[in-house]
């Protein structure tokens, strides 16, 4: 369900499969799949199953031996048959928790399983933000290196335009010497970017295991984002999942506690084998448990796990808070980067470009030099680096809205 909704909401996105170029949606799944992190929710998802059914189950029963009334002085001590009571005796106890007790501890261990399915969403939903971010920083960051490796071709072409101009007196030293610091700082950045791309590799390898010899593909998704959508599903958040889990718990406990209040019981059935000349005995017997004393004793108990329920119930309220402030400031934020991006493009790009073709029709006529021309060349490369950024602000907001709010995400 969540990668279907995904694939309707992302542009340009391929169909799933486990191939190279790994692509957007196929680096969701296989975080989602076989991250660590959601592999270990996985065994405690298991654990906590395994645990429901011992939960509710009595106790082990106990096997008793032993001798009694057996003689320590006088003429018979340590004799076994002069004495009409001493016998040897073999038998079962069996404790027996009240039925309520075994129902709570039964709850709890069922509110433990319910706990470890939202611990599951929330590492899945922790491990695909982890691996859409790294896929988005990786795609920018190699589109950035593509950028700034035509601009460093132009500067080494220029700077041999300009050496050559130096020799023939229509260029100066001061020029050529301006190229060659243009170009050092050329090579800094492509460093930069180099290094930004090897993390962001290592960061999505991390999530989702080995990317191949392909990369990543060559197409980024562009979201839809719906507001009004994203408002209506802001209470299914998978955290909020964890949260009513966690007051699960909290009354599983509340539970446990109250039923400490019915007594518990035992039964044993001894057997007592005597001398020939005596006859064998066989004991049965009941013990009960007394909660004579709950004022003391359960009740201080009760109370304190009606604190933990409470506590549980406010927390539960403070996280969905927390997500329609975070929803919020996160939708002003998209809103704000599109905004952006639509300036950059309607306004800002085509003035740049605007200024580059002026400046070589100059060039072309005599009127400007060839580092006048390059100077303009640089700054509406600035706007194309300027616009990547933008896109891949965006990109991560639309991914975060989508994959925390959207109802293919809970």
């Amino acid at each position: 369900m969540r990668y279907a909704w995904l694939l309707s909401c992302a542009v340009g996105i391929a169909p799933a499969a486990w191939a190279d170029p790994v692509t957007f949606a196929q680096a969701l799944e296989r975080a989602a799949s076989t991250s660590p992190t959601v592999e270990a929710e996985r065994e405690a998802l298991n654990s906590a199953q395994r645990s429901v059914r011992p939960a509710g189950q009595l106790p082990d029963p106990q096997l008793a031996l032993g001798i009694d009334n057996l003689p320590i002085s006088g003429a018979d001590r340590f004799r076994l048959d002069r004495d009409d009571m001493t016998m040897a005796t073999i038998g079962v106890m069996q404790d027996v928790p009240s039925a309520a007790t075994r129902r709570a501890r039964e709850g709890v261990a069922q509110a433990d399983v319910r706990a470890s399915e939202a611990g599951i969403g929330i590492a899945r939903l922790e491990a695909q933000l982890a691996a859409a971010n790294a896929w988005t920083d990786l795609y920018y960051a190699e589109a950035k290196l593509r950028t700034l490796a035509i601009l460093e071709r132009e500067a080494t072409d220029l700077e041999s335009a300009t050496v050559a101009g130096v020799g023939a007196g229509s260029s100066t030293s001061d020029a050529a010497l301006e190229v060659k610091l243009t170009i050092a700082r050329l090579q800094d950045r492509v460093a930069a970017a180099q290094s930004d791309a090897a993390m962001a590799r290592a960061e999505l390898e991390r999530w989702i295991g080995p990317v191949g010899r392909d990369g990543i593909s060559a197409s980024a998704p562009a979201f839809e984002i719906d507001p009004a959508a994203l408002r209506a599903h802001v209470e299914h958040h998978v955290e909020l999942a964890g949260s009513a889990a966690d007051l699960g718990r909290a009354e599983a406990a509340l539970d446990l506690a109250r039923a400490a209040r019915d007594p518990d019981w035992s039964w044993s059935l001894m057997y007592g084998r005597r001398d020939p000349s005596f006859g064998d005995m066989v004991s049965f017997g009941l013990k009960f448990s007394l909660p004579l004393f709950q004022s003391d004793r359960q009740a201080p108990l009760i109370d304190a796990r009606r604190a933990d329920v409470r506590r549980a119930g406010l927390l539960g309220n403070a996280v969905l808070r927390e997500h329609l402030a975070m929803l919020e400031s996160r939708l002003a934020e998209h809103a704000s980067l599109q905004q952006r991006l639509k300036r950059l493009n309607d306004v800002v790009a085509p003035l740049a470009t605007k200024r580059e073709e002026l400046a070589i029709a100059q060039h072309a006529a005599g009127a400007s030099q060839l580092a006048s021309v390059f100077a303009l060349r640089l700054e509406a490369r600035e706007v194309d680096l300027d616009r990547l950024e933008l896109q891949r602000l965006l990109s991560r907001a639309g991914a975060y809205l989508i994959l925390e709010y959207g109802e293919g995400g809970q």
